[in-house]
């Protein structure tokens, strides 16, 4: 995982391995996951039918206190619905954005959104996150809060996720379902050539997969100087400034051999939010665009810290789709 400085909050590393499925390494801590994003076999607990779900309190919007278990924990996904929204209904490959808090059935909490003060996005029913999300979370209404406890064969199974969540652990979530974002940009290609300067990057939205991105023949390094190109054009009414945090799915490859370093599709399925101060040439590379844009921004080394010049000595062409702007 890769971390930068100045304006930065690392994570735990153990939360962006979950979510890579395929080992990419990710740009920026914050893009990282949580733990709940990737989906275990395993077997399930003894029986524990007469036991029931912890006690929860407090008001949707606001961390919750739960309880911790109490007896064996069930051997099957219980799910509560503790407050009902007025919302649309979740459907299977929706983008939900949720805060949440897990702990295990002892009381001991491994996540929340709260701490971290964003709310985190994950694409539903489609394997993309523990079962028991997609199982319990499909049909539930916006504006709901849910409790799931989730047996083992529905969360992280015999290997767990050390060192937080030991093997053949029961979990307990609380969600408080906020909106389904959208999955993918709606702008119209810009009618023009792409800049030679910068990669070719497809201008053709699919939310499944990231665009494609062609590196320029015989330029193995960056630009000396930051460039930016919007290729599909937004008409959002919010423009990106420097402290602007987006809804964002993005790639990002090396200048040199176009190695992959980041992709938000393959990582989870689902768009994130960061601020643009997050990431080395975010803010002036995407000054000013709209929702519903694609821009291509070549970052060279010099835009990097200091500590991290020798990793990117070439430079990174990022491909970042902005779904809001807030």
């Amino acid at each position: 995982m890769l971390h930068f400085a100045g304006g930065s909050n690392p994570r735990t590393p153990r939360a962006s391995r979950a979510l890579s499925r395929k080992g990419t390494r990710r740009i920026a801590a914050l893009v990282a996951v949580p733990l709940l994003a990737v989906s275990v076999a395993a077997c399930s607990d003894d029986d524990g039918s007469d036991s029931k779900p912890p006690s929860v309190s407090g008001s949707w919007g606001k961390k919750p206190k739960i309880d911790k278990g109490a007896g064996d924990p069930p051997s099957d996904l219980k799910t509560q619905v503790l407050k009902s929204g007025d919302g649309q209904k979740v459907r299977k490959g929706d983008a939900v954005s949720a805060h949440y808090v897990g702990q295990l059935w002892n009381g001991k909490e491994f996540d929340s959104s709260w701490k971290r003060k964003a709310p985190a996005t994950f694409q539903i029913g489609t394997g993309k996150v523990i079962k028991g999300w997609d199982e319990a979370l499909v049909g539930k209404k916006i504006g709901s809060r849910v409790e799931i406890v989730a047996p083992p064969n529905k969360g992280y199974g015999k290997k767990g996720q050390p060192p937080t969540i030991p093997g053949n652990s029961t979990l307990v979530f609380v969600v408080d379902l906020e909106k389904i974002a959208p999955n993918k940009i709606d702008g119209k290609p810009v009618d023009k050539p792409q800049n030679s300067q910068l990669p070719k990057v497809s201008t053709k939205v699919d939310k499944d997969k990231a665009p494609s991105i062609e590196m320029p023949k015989g330029k193995d390094e960056a630009p000396d100087e930051l460039i930016s190109e919007t290729v599909v054009k937004g008409d959002g009414k919010k423009s990106v400034d420097e402290k602007s945090t987006i809804l964002t799915h993005f790639t990002a490859k090396a200048w040199k051999g176009g190695k992959q370093l980041d992709d938000t599709w393959a990582q989870g399925g689902a768009p994130q939010e960061i601020p643009v101060a997050q990431i080395p040439g975010w803010g002036k590379g995407l000054k000013g665009a709209k929702a519903g844009s694609r821009v291509v921004v070549s970052v060279p080394q010099s835009e990097f810290p200091k500590e991290q010049r020798k990793q990117f000595k070439d430079g990174v062409v990022f491909s970042v789709d902005i779904l809001e702007v807030k």
